[in-house]
């Protein structure tokens, strides 16, 4: 079905390639990453964010770059925002650090600020992504403290922040909320019933499934 996402995220790309990693195909011949991925069947791509990371892997310029290569393809683009400057996961959601010490308002605006600005580099270059993702693996929220779980309403106001930026730049894209544990109908019972009764905004439910 040409309507079936069939993806990877290939984010370590530019990193991998920077260390001098080369990609085969089954001849034995060098292949870019993102066209062998196609010569097999792919048809999506999905790459992280990170705000400001250590060795720049990741962040606005370098996304940038990855997403150029996906479009020349013809590839689908899932953008995955960890609002973070590293890995974002159930066991850590650490603040970017240029966001330490603001008020919980400057915190929210900062957010939209920041998705808004990414958004609208990818739509200079021609890009609109198919789908946005507002946090990585957020069973217990983002953006710690303030937007833990354990104050729904703050971590509500900031989904909502990072989703009306989405679509004020990019209004078909579909704002995508991820949590883990797909087979885990209690946690997602729990997280989205909370996401309801907070009137949080997206489109689709994103799902960590690890069988």
């Amino acid at each position: 079905d040409s309507l079936f996402a069939k993806g990877a995220d290939v984010s370590w790309l530019t990193a991998m390639e920077d260390k001098g990693k080369k990609f085969y195909n089954l001849a034995g011949t060098a292949t870019e990453c993102m066209a062998l991925l196609k010569s097999l069947g792919m048809n999506t791509i999905r790459l992280r964010v990170w705000v400001n990371p250590a060795a720049n892997w990741n962040n606005t310029a370098d996304v940038l770059l990855k997403a150029k290569r996906a479009k020349t393809l013809g590839m689908r683009i899932m953008i995955d925002f960890h609002y973070s400057d590293t890995w974002a996961d159930p066991s850590k959601q650490v603040k970017p650090k240029a966001w330490e010490g603001l008020s919980f308002d400057d915190l929210k605006k900062a957010l939209y600020d920041y998705t808004f600005d990414v958004i609208s580099a990818l739509k200079t270059a021609g890009i609109e992504p198919e789908w946005v993702q507002i946090g990585n693996e957020i069973p217990t929220g983002m953006v710690y403290p303030e937007g833990h779980t354990d104050n729904w309403s703050q971590l509500a106001q900031l989904l909502n922040a990072g989703y009306d930026a989405v679509k004020a730049v990019s209004p078909k894209a579909k704002v995508i909320l991820h949590v883990d544990q797909g087979n885990n109908n209690e946690r997602f019972r729990h997280w989205f019933d909370n996401a309801t009764k907070y009137a949080v905004k997206y489109d689709v439910i994103g799902v960590s499934f690890y069988p």
